[in-house]
């Protein structure tokens, strides 16, 4: 047998190679079901003029709004306990079955709190539901109202920089929540919160259109999330919990490799390298804490770019702070949390040797900081412990010369609905296998004649091979040309002596599997 390489020989895989998936996709809400339901004119409401014009237009046409009274919207009188808990309700119901179907009994009110008790959204039942919320407690329903998923982290805020709520006040996690995904931006110039204070419908209706309208998110900077550069041990304390070790299993139940990931939210969204799960037939996690979950599947993968979004079994999980901005420069100071040869929450520090490199058309980050097998799918962080990129590989036969993928390709992969691990390399090794094409199935040559046949597999990942076997080798020989940028790659076939033979062409993983074959016939005359 005689096996080609794919492209990437130069680089050594810093960790998993394979993967397999068993199909299971999971029903999800969506920030899609909230859809126009009421008409909005001019005339819909007599007192709606401020900067808040257009939000109550669209909380009003989503049917998540109505007026106090006939013609009115009553925009600075402050949001009761009741109205909060309605639209939380109607948010969280509306997201996951694309629809608010609720009968009012008496009080009003209580069916609303009824769902929202049952469906985790409160804890316990308010006191007095004709008072005032505050700004604190209505921040808590609206982070318990719609899940991680859909509250996605845009904004980089450091723990403590909100200057009025510590991330250790009872409502701090949820403030922190929604200041990061840009549904809130602040009260003032300092970005304080004021927790304390009433809210006004007004407001209300702005924040509402934020929940359910990603682009009406707004970008927000706060003095502490980006100039405070951390030690190497704050480094380690603030983003250890956030990385985890990763054990992949064959189709016989069998470990198959080790590797990392890293938590992007509470809910356990998580991001690996793709080679991690290529091969594999599932997959488990250890946490910090040495807690196991399993990987429930993939969301999306990127094959080129080695990046997938998976879903771990479990929640309450420290998600990691990302900084999608692409800034990261040549000579900063980076580190990386994995668990290389097994040896799990391990720190290492390093410098970026180039910020942009390009890698067999892939833009890495080169780095000096050292990683080894078993940090694939690992943390690298800048010095304000903000995930900047994902751990990936290491150059053969060189110094320190290490490659992470940039963060920023993650913002490609969708997360809606997710396969299961097995199902989703099922899949992908059915899609390559069906672009896997000869040129020619059958050649006639003479002694000493030769012919070329092309070898087509359009998205070969790197690490991935094709081989060659002759059933009789005197009759020809073969040999390989150069890989095309095209993901082709030339077999020359030569006649020896007259006979019949088969060339068989097999498309192999990293892991040597066959995953596909494809045959030659030859006739030398």
């Amino acid at each position: 047998m005689n096996r080609f390489s794919k492209k990437c020989t130069a680089l050594l895989v810093a960790g998993a190679l394979t993967c397999t998936l068993t199909a299971n996709v999971w029903a999800m809400g969506s920030l899609d079901h909230f859809k126009t339901v009421s008409a909005y004119t001019n005339t819909t409401f007599s007192d709606v003029s401020g900067w808040y014009a257009d939000y109550v237009e669209t909380c009003y046409e989503l049917g998540l709004f109505s007026g106090t009274a006939t013609g009115r919207f009553s925009p600075d009188a402050s949001m009761t306990v009741a109205e909060a808990v309605k639209l939380a309700a109607c948010l969280h119901s509306i997201y996951e079955t694309g629809s608010a179907d609720f009968t009012q009994g008496d009080p009003w009110w209580q069916v609303y709190t009824d769902y929202c008790l049952e469906n985790g959204i409160m804890e316990e039942a308010f006191s007095d539901y004709s008072n005032a919320i505050s700004r604190a407690q209505f921040a808590v329903l609206l982070a318990e109202a719609l899940p991680d998923e859909a509250l996605s982290e845009m904004n980089t805020i450091a723990d403590e920089a909100i200057p009025d709520v510590r991330i250790s006040d009872s409502y701090g996690p949820a403030v922190y929540k929604l200041y990061r995904a840009g549904v809130l931006t602040g009260a003032d110039s300092t970005g304080a919160f004021h927790p304390n204070a009433n809210i006004r419908r007004g407001e209300v209706a702005a924040v509402m259109t934020r929940m359910v309208r990603v682009s009406e998110r707004k970008s927000v900077t706060l003095g502490a999330s980006s100039g405070c550069v951390l030690t190497a041990e704050q480094v380690y304390a603030k983003c250890v919990p956030s990385v985890f070790s990763m054990i992949t299993y064959d189709a016989d139940g069998e470990m198959y490799s080790r590797g990392s990931g890293v938590f992007l939210s509470a809910g356990g969204v998580a991001v690996t390298n793709w080679h991690m799960l290529d091969g594999v037939s599932s997959a488990e996690i250890i946490t910090n804490d040495g807690k196991t979950y399993k990987v429930l599947g993939v969301y999306d993968y990127d094959v080129e770019n080695d990046l997938a979004r998976i879903q771990i079994d479990g929640s309450g999980f420290t998600p990691i702070s990302v900084d999608y901005s692409g800034s990261l420069l040549t000579g900063a100071t980076v580190y990386a949390i994995g668990n290389p040869q097994g040896l799990e929450n391990s720190l290492s520090a390093g410098l970026v040797s180039s910020a942009r490199r390009t890698v067999k058309g892939v833009n890495y980050i080169q780095i000096t900081t050292p990683i080894s097998s078993g940090s694939s799918g690992g943390a690298l962080i800048n010095a304000r412990g903000q995930l900047v990129g994902i751990t990936t590989a290491s150059m053969r036969n060189g110094q320190n010369l290490n490659l992470a993928i940039p963060i920023t390709a993650l913002t490609a992969l969708k997360q809606e609905s997710y396969q299961s691990v097995s199902a989703t390399v099922s899949a992908f090794v059915k899609d390559l296998s069906s672009s896997f094409k000869l040129s020619k199935s059958s050649v006639r040559l003479s002694p000493g004649g030769s012919t070329t046949v092309t070898c087509s597999i359009p998205g070969i990942p790197s690490g991935y091979s094709v081989s060659y076997e002759v059933s009789t080798r005197s009759i020809v020989q073969c040999s390989w040309g150069e890989w095309g940028d095209d993901d082709t790659v030339a077999l020359t076939l030569t006649g020896q002596n007259l006979g019949d033979v088969t060339v068989t062409i097999s498309l192999r993983n990293r892991n040597d599997d066959v995953l596909a074959q494809r045959t030659i016939d030859v006739t030398v005359r």
